[in-house]
């Protein structure tokens, strides 16, 4: 079955385009550091760390696909490449549960420390999204 085209006002920019403004604006995977040094480094933590610490907190064990930076770097190579502040999780916590983290921390609702997926507010953010995880 075909799907519908979605709604686009003449003039809007299209997806693809949207996503290179974005680029622009803040750089792309290469630019933020995500090289293939991100890349070995990365693999090297998954296999050292190899299950979503956010589903171990909820009782659960999968595997990590995705190292998340605690402390958003916001380029900032001294916090994109401090291990200690990095965390394995599934891509289902990184993209879902952080996200919403990152929020209530970006508006001084949380501290840092409830940005590590096995904190308390990560375990109820996770429960109350009616999801159960990867």
């Amino acid at each position: 079955m075909k799907r519908a085209k979605q709604f686009r006002p003449v003039g809007a920019p299209t997806r693809q385009e949207q996503k290179r403004e974005a680029d622009r604006w803040r750089g792309n995977a290469a630019d933020r550091g995500y090289n293939h040094r991100w890349s070995k480094a990365r693999d090297t933590f998954v296999a050292r760390n190899p299950l979503c610490i956010g589903c171990l907190a909820m009782g659960r064990s999968i595997a990590a696909t995705v190292v998340d930076h605690v402390d958003p770097h916001h380029g900032d190579p001294e916090k994109f490449w401090d291990t200690t502040m990095w965390q394995p999780c599934c891509k289902w916590h990184h993209d879902s549960v952080k996200q919403q983290l990152e929020r209530l921390y970006a508006s001084g609702r949380v501290p840092l420390s409830e940005l590590w997926l096995n904190s308390k507010t990560a375990v109820r953010v996770a429960t109350e999204s009616g999801k159960t995880g990867a």
